[in-house]
């Protein structure tokens, strides 16, 4: 497994993991009762904020230590480790195709908030959406960058 591969593996780890942490604190957002409140947008944006930051620092974190445990299981099993951190046009072109999907939900998911504005539905309703989908394209660019090593297209 390449260097990118890895890495990719590991975003897909670490991308499920915020994933249902962001649904588990929306979840409670909504349970609470906040999300009908006047105050509701302000409270949500306080709280995806500071989910942003701890997700930022923990990303940052399990993928230093995902790396180091790929390397270090990839010494015990195959007794030699993958120093190549190089990327190639394959490596680039994968890249893309992934990002293209992740914008493309980051898209879908502003003209849906525009769309239920305008329909009238609830304007934090739509945010909470709006968030899903950045998430959700995220991640399913990574499954598609996977998929296509996987692949070797």
């Amino acid at each position: 497994m390449s260097h990118e591969e890895k890495n990719t593996v590991l975003q897909i780890i670490i991308g499920i993991v915020i994933n249902i942490w962001i649904i588990l604190k929306v979840r409670e957002l909504y349970a609470s009762g906040i999300m009908d409140g006047p105050d509701a947008i302000q409270r949500w944006a306080e709280t995806m904020f500071w989910v942003i930051i701890v997700s930022i620092g923990a990303g940052i974190i399990l993928a230093i230590i995902g790396t180091v445990l790929f390397a270090i299981m990839e010494t015990a099993i195959t007794g030699e480790s993958d120093h190549n951190f190089i990327s190639d046009e394959r490596d680039k072109m994968i890249a893309h195709t992934g990002n293209k999907i992740t914008m493309g939900f980051t898209g879908a998911g502003f003209i849906a908030l525009i769309t239920g504005i305008k329909f009238g539905f609830a304007p934090i309703d739509c945010l909470v959406f709006l968030m899903f989908c950045f998430s959700l394209g995220g991640l399913l660019g990574e499954f598609t960058k996977f998929a296509r090593y996987r692949m070797s297209i």
